[in-house]
């Protein structure tokens, strides 16, 4: 599979565009040594084409999961097919595809998805998505534009899903920051029960701390669009900052013990939330040739925060 290597004295970051575009690996490079800040891609995920197992793929024209598959827009019933292991629908239709790609220069990949492309794409409207990854000299820039190109209206959302590493090089676990106002209480499917509510115990991150062995797979309503993972021992700190049509951050405790911390523009479920009337879902509505667009930032810094 063909990858892309972008590269500056302290970090390299590779992208395979056959596959969603997907980020397969972005490094830091300390102490004479390169050290994973999201979690690497095992090279049999990226031979068979497996792009949840990526270091990070992009989400659209929706994020996280719809129930049962299903949707109201507009009055009308769409029913998806299930594109997930579990039986579910979820992560949108762009992560495992081939997307077009070019190098704009040294530090600057862009990469194209037009699902026109592609006749089995599993969403009733046509749209296009455009990812540019820029290397920074101590960062990483992703803007995303996705566009509705039909002729009808269409209920619309994107985001990313970074995968972080908790640990860098030492023992001691990453402390995680961020600031929400709210989060969505869940089924057994992590689909909402009831608008988002006020944070219970151990949701708050306002102040940094490890996550340890609490499990997370939640969405978290009123982010402030940033958070902080810093690593004890290492001197190093990671900011992930969002522009803010990337209302909510859903938080999840992967299995492989790296932390999914994954800005998004809308709820889980965020079609049929919309429909029932829910405020503040995020969700946006797309008239034809209609976009929106959105930047993701991550920042290293040494000691002080960045």
């Amino acid at each position: 599979m063909h990858l892309e290597v972008l590269q500056n004295d302290g970090l390299r970051l590779t992208v395979a565009p056959e596959l969603g575009a997907s980020i397969v690996g972005l490094e830091l490079f300390s102490q004479g040594f390169w050290l994973p800040l999201l979690r690497s891609t095992a090279a049999a995920a990226l031979a068979q084409g497996r792009s949840p197992e990526t270091s990070s793929y992009p989400l659209a024209p929706y994020s996280n999961r719809i129930r049962e598959g299903r949707f109201v827009f507009a009055g009308k019933t769409y029913q998806l097919k299930p594109n997930w292991a579990d039986g579910q629908t979820l992560h949108g239709e762009v992560h495992s595809r081939p997307w077009a790609w070019a190098r704009r220069d040294e530090k600057t990949l862009f990469c194209r998805f037009d699902s026109s492309r592609f006749a089995e794409v599993n969403f009733p409207f046509p749209f296009a998505v455009e990812l540019t990854y820029r290397l920074l000299p101590q960062g990483l820039e992703i803007h995303t534009r996705l566009q509705n190109t039909g002729q009808e209206p269409m209920p619309a959302g994107m985001g990313h899903h970074p995968y972080f590493m908790r640990f860098l090089g030492y023992s001691e676990e990453a402390r995680l920051q961020f600031r929400a106002r709210r989060v969505y209480l869940t089924d057994q499917s992590c689909l909402p029960t009831q608008p988002a509510q006020p944070l219970p115990p151990g949701f708050d991150f306002s102040q940094p701390k490890p996550v340890g062995s609490a499990r997370f797979d939640h969405v978290f309503a009123g982010w402030e669009g940033w958070l902080e993972l810093t690593w004890p021992g290492s001197g190093w700190r990671l900011r992930l900052e969002a522009e803010p049509i990337f209302s909510h951050l859903v938080f999840f405790t992967a299995p492989d013990g790296s932390l999914a911390l994954e800005p998004v523009t809308h709820a889980t479920d965020g079609f049929n939330l919309l429909s029932q009337g829910w405020p503040d879902t995020g969700v946006r509505v797309l008239e034809p040739e209609a976009s929106l667009e959105g930047r993701v930032w991550l920042r290293l810094g040494v000691g002080e925060k960045p």
